[in-house]
C-alpha cells in the first residue's frame, strides 16, 4: 500500500510535536535528578562543619541558649556547629547575612520577632525580606515578660500601679532595653490599653535596664523572667504582672495581663531557628527534629527552664505558622504606635 506524502504543514506539526515532547522529556529528567540529588544531600548532611550565626553579642540570652542547643545537636549529629555572633543593627547584619547565604543547611541563624517580623515596620527599608528569603525550622523558647517595680514603690499591684500612673502623668519613667524589642513594644501596647502616660528610658541591653531598676534611679522596669525570676525571689524586685494568657511556672503568683482585663498581650521574646529559603526540605524537617530532641533533652531542658525559659521546640510548620500570626497581630501596633528605628 502506497503511503501518502506528508504536506509540509503536517510535517511542520510532528517536528513541533516532537521538540515539545523532547523538551517535556528534559525537563523531567532535570527534575528527577534535581530531587535525587536532593534527596541523597538530605541523606548524607551533615557533611561538614554547620555555620550557626547569632545577631548579638556574646553572653546575651540568644547566644547563651544558642550554645546550649548548638552542643547538644553537635553531639547527636556527630557534626562541629560554630556559633558566630554578628552583632549590630537590631540584628539586620546577621539576617542580611543568612538570607544571602548557600540554601544547603550549612548556615543557620538563631532569630527574634525583631529580625522576623518587627523590623519590617521599624525601618523603612532592610536589606532583606524574611517572608522572602528565610525559612522556618523551629521556636526553640520563648522568655516571659514581666512589669516588675522597685520594693519601695507604693503599688503593690497592677490596679494600683495603673491608679498611681494616671495621678501622675508624663511624670513617671520605665526602664525598657530597647526601642522595638518585645519589652518596649508589650509595654508601649499595655500603656494604650491601660490610659497611662509612662516615658521610656531606652537603654543599651536588659542588664543596665535592670541593675538601675534594682537600685531605685528607675523604679520601673520591662524585663523578662531570665533576667528578673531570680531578683523577684529574693525580694529586690516586685512582680505586678506577667504578659502572658496563663500564669508563669516559674512565678506562679504572678497574676496575668489577660486574668487582669488585658488580652492579647502575651509578647515574649523568642529564639527561632531559620534556614536560607530554598534550603531543601528534608534539611530543614531534619534540623527541625534536631531541634526538638536537642532542647527536651533533660540536662538542656532543666538549664532553659532553669533560667526561667519556656521550651518549645515545635515543628517548622507550627513556627512558620506563629511567625504569620505574630506578623498579622503586631505590625498594626508597631505602625499605629509609630516607633521608628531609622
Amino acid at each position: 500500500m502506497q503511503l501518502r506524502p506528508e504536506t509540509p504543514e503536517e510535517t511542520a506539526v510532528q517536528r513541533i510535536g516532537s521538540t515539545t515532547f523532547l523538551t517535556r522529556l528534559a525537563r523531567f529528567v532535570a527534575g528527577g535528578a534535581l530531587a535525587a540529588s536532593a534527596a541523597a544531600l538530605a541523606q548524607t548532611y551533615p557533611s561538614k562543619p554547620i555555620n550557626w550565626v547569632v545577631g548579638f553579642p556574646p553572653g546575651g540570652g540568644a547566644d547563651a541558649v544558642t550554645r546550649m542547643v548548638a552542643a547538644r545537636m553537635a553531639q547527636n549529629m556527630g557534626q562541629t556547629i560554630v556559633v558566630e555572633n554578628r552583632p549590630g543593627a537590631s540584628a539586620i547584619i546577621a539576617t542580611q547575612y543568612v538570607a544571602q547565604a548557600p540554601a544547603d543547611g550549612y548556615t543557620l541563624l538563631s532569630a527574634e520577632q525583631g529580625a522576623l517580623v518587627y523590623n519590617s515596620a521599624l525601618f523603612t527599608k532592610l536589606p532583606y525580606d524574611a517572608a522572602r528569603d528565610l525559612t522556618a525550622v523551629s521556636n526553640m523558647i520563648r522568655a516571659p515578660l514581666l512589669l516588675v517595680v522597685h520594693p519601695s514603690y507604693p503599688a503593690t499591684d497592677l490596679k494600683s500601679f495603673i491608679e498611681s500612673a494616671k495621678r501622675q502623668p508624663g511624670k513617671l519613667n520605665y526602664a525598657s532595653p530597647g526601642k522595638g524589642l518585645a519589652h518596649n513594644l508589650a509595654m508601649e501596647i499595655f500603656k494604650v490599653r491601660a490610659g497611662i502616660d509612662i516615658a521610656d528610658i531606652t537603654y543599651k541591653g536588659l542588664g543596665p535596664a535592670i541593675q538601675d531598676v534594682l537600685a531605685g534611679q528607675v523604679p520601673i522596669g520591662m524585663a523578662d523572667t531570665v533576667a528578673a525570676t531570680q531578683h523577684i525571689r529574693a525580694g529586690k524586685l516586685r512582680a505586678l504582672v506577667a504578659f502572658s494568657n496563663a500564669r508563669l511556672a516559674v512565678l506562679p503568683d504572678v497574676p496575668t495581663t489577660t486574668e487582669l482585663g488585658f488580652p492579647d498581650l502575651d509578647i515574649a521574646p523568642i529564639v527561632g531557628l531559620v534556614v536560607p529559603a530554598k534550603t531543601p526540605r528534608d534539611i530543614v524537617n531534619r534540623l527541625g527534629l534536631e531541634v526538638a530532641k536537642a532542647v527536651r533533652d533533660p540536662e538542656v531542658n532543666k538549664k532553659l527552664t532553669d533560667l526561667g525559659l519556656e521550651v518549645i521546640g515545635n515543628t517548622p510548620e507550627q513556627f512558620s505558622a506563629y511567625i504569620a500570626d505574630e506578623t498579622k497581630r503586631r505590625l498594626p501596633s508597631i505602625r499605629a504606635l509609630n516607633i521608628r528605628l531609622d
